[in-house]
């Protein structure tokens, strides 16, 4: 009697490949946005604007930091602390090494979360751009009625996100000081930097928070991945909003919330 015939094993590729290849393309997503408005001069107006307000309000809160937290460094000069005297001469230094380590940080973290709702009148318009030169399609005009409507809409969708995040973040941060929790807060800052990119486009096609919600939950690696970059240098925002409005055209977004 014949031996039954053996189950073949499942590869185990197909898990993994599918995740590597969603985080890739959203790593793609920015340079994919700079590329093309490259191409298209046209849509520099909505590029500079945004990016000329993030790189200053990055700016300001890192003088703004450093201003507040400055003082409050406690002071190593004079006295003498025999055969340890080079620990006081180098701990001065050091924790102001740290310091200005610790507000850029903090800097580009909150111009992450404030800079999308400053914005967010001028990613409405420069998604909408993107996608009807995409497709090919003329770049519609707006009426002033409509362009307030629609911007304030924006705005609300730019809230809705900052609470949100806010406080998934807050608690993030005080997990952060453990081993466990930096890589954690790390990558919630890269998804929530990649969903705010992708949710200007869904906002704009008045998709409801509950299914623009389950959009980021279905696509969390291709967003960790669209992140990263902007993450990393906040001022690359609009081009993240550009390569994001792609990532959409190619990415089925007609998920209902469960």
């Amino acid at each position: 009697m014949a031996a039954p015939a053996r189950r073949p094993t499942p590869p185990t590729e197909p898990l993994v490949v599918p995740l590597a290849a969603q985080f890739t393309a959203g790593l793609a997503g920015v340079p994919r946005g700079v590329a093309f408005v490259g191409r298209h001069p046209r849509l520099w107006t909505w590029i500079a604007l945004p990016l000329l307000i993030n790189l200053a309000l990055c700016a300001l809160l890192v003088v703004g930091g450093w201003t507040l937290v400055e003082p409050l460094l406690p002071r190593f000069e004079g006295g003498d602390w025999g055969w340890f005297d080079w620990l006081r001469v180098s701990l001065g230094p050091t924790l102001r090494v740290l310091l200005a380590l610790v507000a850029a940080a903090t800097a580009l973290l909150v111009t992450l979360m404030i800079a999308g709702v400053v914005n967010a009148p001028f990613y409405d318009v420069l998604s909408e751009g993107v996608e009807a030169l995409a497709l090919g399609h003329p770049v519609p005009g707006r009426p002033w009625s409509k362009l307030v409507s629609d911007a304030l809409f924006a705005l609300r969708a730019a809230l809705s996100l900052l609470w949100r995040q806010t406080l998934v973040m807050a608690v993030l941060y005080l997990l952060s000081f453990t081993a466990v929790g930096a890589p954690l807060f790390l990558a919630a800052t890269c998804f929530y930097s990649g969903f705010a990119l992708v949710d200007v486009t869904l906002a704009r096609k008045r998709r409801p928070a509950a299914v623009r919600r389950a959009f980021g939950r279905r696509h969390a690696v291709m967003l960790l991945g669209l992140g990263l970059p902007v993450t990393l240098f906040p001022p690359l925002q609009p081009f993240g909003v550009a390569g994001a409005t792609l990532l959409c055209l190619g990415v089925p977004d007609q998920e209902e919330a469960p």
